[in-house]
């Protein structure tokens, strides 16, 4: 288990991010993490009350069924129930946000599915286009089983992705990832994703030489390769080292 300051700090510094870069506003937004058996999740109305400058001693704690451990329960977030209920059904989910992406919105207030064209939101998102629940009363239990339904059903894609999102019409989005750093990068990378649609309509609609299309699918041992260390010189190469002296690169050191 993590220190519990750390945790706490992590979620103050990541949510005041979301509100700086825009990618939520001062109506509402909310951040959880799951550390083993706990769940840390901001209080209600931090944007509202705060702009998201929150303290970490605000943070409440408590366990997978909203039993509280530490802070006041009664000052939960107003879409705690959503968060919980993607913890209980993905156990490999463990940060969880609420957040206002305006760019995103703009497709979710139109009903319309938001397809994924960038390299970062392909790589977390996959393939599917990002899509619209039905609109409900938010916060509510009818909101956590449209969630999860739009949740399970991106997981299915293949390769499965590792975080999820999801658009809730007029109101914002739902993203899930395996930590919150990863999540934030989700979210981000996907509201740019948004904006490059919409500014890509603004400029080339008209233009019939324009391909939009998407040349390269990746596999997925080409997306794990990514992540691969790769040696930098072919065999053979003669360059100056770095003490000066003329050499050749003979071997492999990368393991």
């Amino acid at each position: 288990m993590q220190d519990e300051n750390e945790v706490k700090n992590s979620i103050c510094k990541i949510t005041k991010l979301i509100y700086d870069k825009d990618l939520s506003d001062a109506c509402g937004g909310n951040v959880s993490v799951r550390d083993k058996d706990r769940i840390y999740i901001t209080p209600r109305r931090a944007g509202e009350n705060n702009q998201f400058e929150i303290e970490p001693n605000s943070i409440i704690v408590t366990d997978l069924c909203a039993i509280p451990v530490s802070g006041d329960i009664k000052e939960i977030s107003r879409e705690a129930l959503i968060h919980y209920y993607i913890y209980q059904n993905f156990p490999d989910i463990n940060a969880v946000f609420h957040a206002h992406p305006f760019y995103i919105m703009v497709f979710g207030s139109a009903h319309k599915v938001i397809p994924t064209v960038s390299e970062a939101t392909r790589n977390y998102l996959g393939e599917e286009p990002i899509s619209c629940i039905e609109e409900v009363v938010p916060g509510s239990i009818e909101m956590a089983e449209k969630v999860i339904e739009n949740f399970k059903k991106r997981r299915k894609s293949n390769p499965p992705t590792p975080a999820l999102l999801c658009n809730l019409p007029f109101h914002g989005v739902f993203v899930a990832s395996k930590n919150i750093n990863h999540a934030f990068i989700t979210l981000e990378s996907a509201e740019r994703n948004a904006k490059m649609l919409t500014y890509r309509k603004l400029i080339f609609e008209n233009d019939d030489e324009v391909d939009f299309s998407i040349h390269k699918r990746l596999t997925t041992e080409e997306r794990d390769s990514i992540e691969e260390l790769k040696e930098v010189c072919k065999q053979g190469f003669t360059y100056r080292d770095a003490n000066g002296n003329i050499t050749t690169y003979k071997h492999k050191h990368i393991t």
